[in-house]
């Protein structure tokens, strides 16, 4: 359609826009939103003018401040915005969220009521600020709420029908009207319906170890604060019945407040409305610094179970205090953790205080006990047989650590600043209880490209690589795990092993675990064990984790001996430098694999007996005799000092909690692990390839390999043979360098033909 306007003559003539005009009261509007630390898109959108025009106005400031003080000499522009008190800033913040607020719950307002507001509201401030006019008076004039009605943006719209007024005659006519429509469709009472909307606060708990508080409030509100609510709606004029369905009280419990009305403000209003303190901006950099650290501790105790009271936190924090002292400039601070500073740290942190009985800190033994039988019954009702029976459990395990009485253990310690020794990842661990399928091992470390797994594949890792900043498994990490993994992987495995897919999953109940798993797969049943009772029936707790941990640290002690010997040797300590977390992630898969279907399916007598063997040695010798060759080889590497009990003492450490030195530590190289993730994003982008000459390479030395064999085995037919399994099992690589090889002669070949062209 053309735009353009047709001219007398009947010729056409583009429209020309409409130049916007700024006033000068509105410059000065902009640039004293800029000095208030607005950004420009956000002046923009307040003020209604492009981005662009707000730059160019903060660009010419000076100017036009130079020009409003002269206009205000001759022409009596007020220049009340720039000029406005603290108070008054607070004030009409607070009134805006007040308007809107009543907006959203349709409760019509006047402009007295507004006005009402606004003094009331003055006053609360003032009274609890720190200003020092104390002098300023307001009296919600018209004139005050017309500049008020243009900063806000406010504008006057009639309300009509059922939201400005019940109409009780209509309501009582109504039940005749419906009798006749009803009787003209033949309608029953079945095909009736009716639908109507509510609101629901549907993260809300009732409120005393401390846990952290995720509802999220606003500065000067209260998350739940009805006295407020009902006093509004009677200033409004409505009615006690409907002030109480609105927001859920007996009526006569709403005529009690309304009639205490001057006592309920005087404690209320004051930190409903005001709550103006600075401590947060007084805080020093060690003050924050100690509070994060503090706040991670105090979460880990509760992931697990480990009751918190309020003087073994004012314990910990000095001492997580003295350690970030050491690297301040203000030496002169101090801090005592008194009662003063931990309300302000556990407002600022959002704890709460949760009773914890007695029962949640002991272990159930006649609970544990009766298990079995319960599991049995459900067993028998569900028809599952032992290869549908699974069971995953979480371990730690610090990946990079080694005996205490080592030299190299001795060398870390003496070390300042971040120690690897303390970085640890968290593996989830099971399988069913045929002991003939294990599943493969998740990881959840607290980076996802850490530095030496750039450039691979992570998705080709012998385990499932997740992340998160605690390296803990969280209920979304483990739905994801559910959902991604476990149920395609035992629905192939039922499939494999022509058994109906019907699984029966048995969990504890670790915070990372969601109840509701079941509903994500209508093949897979999730029960969890009985509170307190975990470590007796956990079936991954009765061996098989400790006897994978101690394999892992065999792992690394047998590679420690290869790499020290030999014409390339290196020295120890070199070994564990390079030693990263690729090398521990393919430990982990080694370990793990050493697990056999015999020891996966022992563990399971202490809820199946049935899966009890009589011929099995048991875990604690199995355990010994892996400790006893940990020592051994320890003694080789030339750990003199090294006994079974430090290596015992090694593995039991992995289940322990971070001490304060070790959330500090974290802390710090988690930062620097942030930054140079940025530094090398570009690196992250680009996946490690073969190349020709690294395919030429393993393809020269099979060769040579292949040749020692043919000349070295007496038997033909044997040699032949692997000869042959050699070539078959190397296809694959074969199959990859020929394609290379093709896509590098056309890259080669295309530039010289279009050069002849």
């Amino acid at each position: 359609m053309d735009k353009r306007k047709k001219t007398s003559d009947g010729n056409t003539a583009s429209v020309k826009k409409k130049r916007l005009v700024i006033t000068l009261e509105q410059k000065c509007d902009v640039i004293e939103r800029h000095e208030r630390g607005h950004s420009n898109s956000k002046i923009g959108r307040d003020v209604g003018m492009p981005e662009s025009t707000v730059r160019n106005i903060i660009k010419h400031a000076g100017e036009i401040k130079e020009k409003g003080k002269v206009a205000s000499t001759f022409c009596g522009l007020q220049t009340t915005t720039r000029n406005r008190s603290v108070t008054m800033i607070e004030m009409e913040r607070l009134l805006a969220v007040w308007i809107d607020d009543c907006n959203k719950k349709c409760i019509p307002l006047s402009r007295a009521a507004i006005q009402t507001k606004a003094s009331s509201l003055f006053k609360a401030v003032k009274e609890n600020g720190n200003e020092v006019d104390s002098e300023e008076t307001f009296s919600a004039s018209g004139g005050w709420f017309d500049r008020f009605k243009n900063r806000v943006h406010l504008h006057h719209v009639k309300i009509t029908g059922e939201i400005a007024n019940a109409d009780e005659n209509m309501a009582a006519n109504y039940p005749d009207v419906l009798k006749k429509i009803i009787g003209e469709g033949g309608y029953t009472d079945q095909p009736i319906f009716n639908v109507g909307g509510t609101g629901l606060f549907w993260k809300k708990i009732p409120f005393r170890t401390y846990i952290f508080k995720k509802e999220k409030t606003q500065p000067g509100f209260k998350v739940s604060n009805n006295h407020l609510t009902i006093f509004e709606q009677h200033e409004c004029g409505h009615s006690n019945s409907k002030t109480g369905q609105a927001v859920g009280m007996p009526e006569p419990m709403v005529q009690n407040i309304i009639k205490h009305t001057d006592e309920i403000k005087e404690k209320d209003s004051v930190p409903a409305f005001c709550g103006l303190q600075t401590t947060t901006r007084n805080r020093s950099v060690t003050m924050i610094e100690m509070e994060r650290p503090l706040a991670v501790w105090i979460e880990d105790c509760n992931n697990k179970h480990i009751p918190q009271n309020k003087a073994a936190m004012q314990t910990n924090a000095p001492t997580l205090f003295k350690v970030e002292k050491e690297n301040e400039v203000d030496s002169e601070e101090t801090f005592t953790a008194n009662g003063s500073c931990f309300d302000p740290f556990k407002n600022q942190t959002q704890l709460h205080n949760v009773k914890i009985t007695e029962k949640t800190t002991t272990t159930d033994e006649d609970m544990a006990a009766k298990y079995p039988d319960v599991l049995k019954k459900i067993i028998e009702e569900g028809g599952y047989t032992d290869q549908q029976i699974f069971n995953v459990d979480e371990t730690g395990l610090f990946w990079k650590r080694m005996p205490s009485r080592t030299h190299i253990s001795k060398k870390e310690n003496i070390k300042p600043g971040f120690k690897v020794s303390r970085d640890r990842l968290t593996l989830l661990l099971g399988g069913n209880a045929e002991g003939d399928f294990k599943l493969k091992p998740m990881l959840v470390y607290w980076t996802q490209n850490p530095r030496a797994l750039r450039g691979y594949n992570l998705q080709s890792l012998p385990v499932l690589w997740r992340s998160n900043k605690k390296a803990w498994v969280t209920k979304a990490v483990f739905e994801d795990w559910f959902s991604s993994y476990f149920s395609p992987a035992v629905e192939k495995y039922c499939k494999d092993s022509n058994i109906a897919f019907k699984v029966l999953l048995i969990l504890d109940n670790a915070p990372g675990h969601p109840t509701t798993l079941s509903s994500l797969c209508e093949n897979i049943k999730v029960i969890f064990l009985p509170p307190n009772a975990t470590s007796l029936l956990q079936p991954m707790d009765q061996g098989t984790i400790a006897t994978f941990k101690a394999y892992y640290l065999r792992k690394i002690f047998e590679q420690a001996v290869v790499k020290t010997i030999g014409d390339d040797a290196m020295s120890l300590t070199d070994f564990w430098e390079n030693y990263n977390i690729r090398d521990a992630v393919e430990n982990i898969h080694h370990a793990w694999q050493q697990i056999t279907a015999n020891n996966m399916r022992e563990v399971w007598k202490c809820i199946l007996p049935h899966c009890a063997n009589s011929n099995f040695e048991g875990f604690p010798s199995m355990k010994q005799a892996v400790v006893e060759e940990i020592t051994n080889i320890g003694r080789k590497l030339g750990f003199d000092d090294l006994e079974s009990d430090n290596v015992l003492e090694l593995l039991d450490s992995h289940s322990e909690g971070l001490t304060t030195d070790d959330f500090l530590h974290l802390d710090q190289q988690r930062a620097f692990e942030d930054i140079d993730n940025d530094t090398e994003e570009a690196d992250n982008k680009q996946m490690k390839e073969f190349t020709l000459k690294e395919f030429e390479d393993i393809f020269q030395a099979l060769e040579v390999v292949k040749q020692k064999i043919m000349d070295a085995d007496p038997n033909v037919d044997r040699r032949i043979q692997i000869h042959q399994d050699v070539d078959k099992a190397l296809c694959t690589y074969q199959r990859m360098y020929e394609d290379l090889k093709k896509e590098k002669t056309i890259e080669s070949t295309l530039p010289k033909y279009f050069k002849q062209e």
